[in-house]
């Protein structure tokens, strides 16, 4: 039995020297094959890379290929007779006529409807004095279509010896000219009154809803005083009539009645002025019916 032991042993220590110099030896092998891996890894990278630049190239012929094809297509298609414009459709103009819009947004009946740019066209339409809001559609192949909104004028405004055209606020429009004339009252703004000028609009529309009995046609001048009224002069009367501001619908309203009054009573061809403020109206007469 000793004899068997120690030959066990003998068999066992010669084993664990054996596993020991493997694993010495692969200890010993470790950075030889990270090196090499380090090497694989260079390597397939550089493909990596290699096959990253000939992707974009490809790509970037690609895209030069396509936008050759696309203007070769557009320069087709802008000298094509089937887009030739042959229809321009234009509505909201009261005072335009059709060829001077057309003239002003560049739109011609003949010419490519795809050469035509819209942004600018309409941009072009806004720079003139008239033009308020503007869209411009395109119908393919040959058709237009253009959408206005005019800057109406409700008074006549004299600036530096030159009559013009001026909206409900009183800002100005155009110069007054035979091409487009139409007669409406002249506007006064005293200095100072600039605060009061709203009240223009309102006149307006109260006038168009008969809370005020007086027709537009025979209101020859409107001043906007800087006591805070406006005051309306009838040329074919000869007669001016005065609204406070400080309350205009209840001046208003009290103003109407005394004319219906007057009228009921045949007095009012012998009336000069009449004036609503203060909750108060005052009536003054011709002096030939006071005598």
């Amino acid at each position: 039995m000793p004899l068997l032991n120690r030959n066990c042993r003998r068999q066992r220590n010669t084993y664990v020297k054996a596993l020991s110099g493997e694993q010495g030896e692969k200890k010993i092998g470790l950075p030889e094959r990270a090196g090499v891996i380090e090497k694989v890894k260079a390597v397939g990278g550089i493909k990596r890379a290699g096959v990253a630049v000939l992707l974009l190239m490809c790509a970037a012929g690609l895209s030069a290929f396509l936008c050759l094809v696309s203007v070769r297509l557009y320069n087709a298609a802008v000298t094509s007779v089937f887009f030739q414009t042959k229809h321009v459709d234009v509505m909201g103009n009261a005072r335009l006529g059709k060829d001077v819009i057309l003239r002003y947004s560049g739109i011609r009946e003949g010419e490519n409807s795809l050469s035509v740019n819209i942004a600018d066209a309409e941009k072009e339409l806004r720079r003139t004095p008239w033009v308020e809001e503007v869209s411009i559609k395109r119908l393919l192949p040959d058709r237009f279509v253009i959408r206005l909104k005019e800057r109406m004028p409700s008074f006549w405004v004299h600036r530096d010896g030159v009559l013009y055209y001026a909206n409900e606020r009183g800002d100005i429009i155009a110069p007054v000219g035979s091409a487009n004339f139409l007669s409406l009252p002249t506007l006064l703004i005293e200095p100072g009154a600039e605060e009061f000028v709203p009240y223009l609009s309102r006149m307006l529309k109260d006038m168009q809803d008969g809370l005020l009995p007086v027709e537009s046609g025979v209101i020859a001048q409107v001043t906007v005083s800087a006591a805070g009224a406006v005051e309306i002069y009838l040329e074919d009367r000869e007669m001016r009539l005065s609204i406070a501001t400080d309350d205009w619908s209840g001046n208003l309203a009290r103003m109407g009645m005394a004319l219906g009054d007057l009228a009921r009573r045949r007095e009012l061809q012998n009336v000069r002025q009449v004036r609503a403020a203060s909750g108060n109206v005052w009536v003054l007469f011709n002096k030939t019916l006071q005598g």
